[in-house]
């Protein structure tokens, strides 16, 4: 089996976000690490959460393929200072169904239907948007197929 899902529980986490809209999928990727400058450009003693903990959700109502509207999160040890466009909140702790989707980001789809039929098929009901947890990727990994992402579904 390809995909195997897990139930965890994700711990109330402080997270600093920006709102953003890209062009594609594949823009994603440029636009986090300017994101992440500019908090730090705001807050030089920033401190990022142990285990770190960086998800992006997707605030479109429906799959788009381009002109899509993300919320970048990261995990902080305390709020800093905010700007127009970075913002501080606090994530409730939340259960999740999980699911570890390995290599290119325009196969994901994959696991999203999977771990969708799964909530549906065993009576999960949502709770909130879906979760991309990049763990392994452009940034520290030379081959796509090394590429690690977890989707992290909210559920009561």
């Amino acid at each position: 089996m390809k995909y195997q899902i897990t139930i965890k529980e994700i711990p109330e986490v402080i997270v600093y976000y920006t709102e953003a809209r890209i062009g594609s999928y594949q823009d994603l990727m440029s636009v986090i690490p300017a994101i992440g400058q500019e908090c730090l450009e705001l807050n030089p003693d920033f401190k990022c959460a142990e285990p770190p903990y960086e998800f992006c959700e997707y605030l479109d109502e429906e799959h788009k393929e381009s002109d899509i509207l993300i919320r970048h999160n990261e995990a902080v040890e305390a709020v800093g200072v905010e700007s127009d466009r970075i913002k501080f909140r606090t994530v409730p702790a939340t259960k999740v169904l999980s699911i570890l989707h390995r290599g290119a980001y325009e196969e994901i789809g994959e696991a999203y239907a999977f771990i969708m039929k799964y909530a549906e098929e065993n009576g999960f009901e949502v709770n909130g948007l879906a979760r991309e947890s990049y763990i392994d990727g452009i940034w520290n990994k030379e081959s796509v197929s090394d590429w690690l992402t977890e989707i992290q579904l909210p559920i009561k």
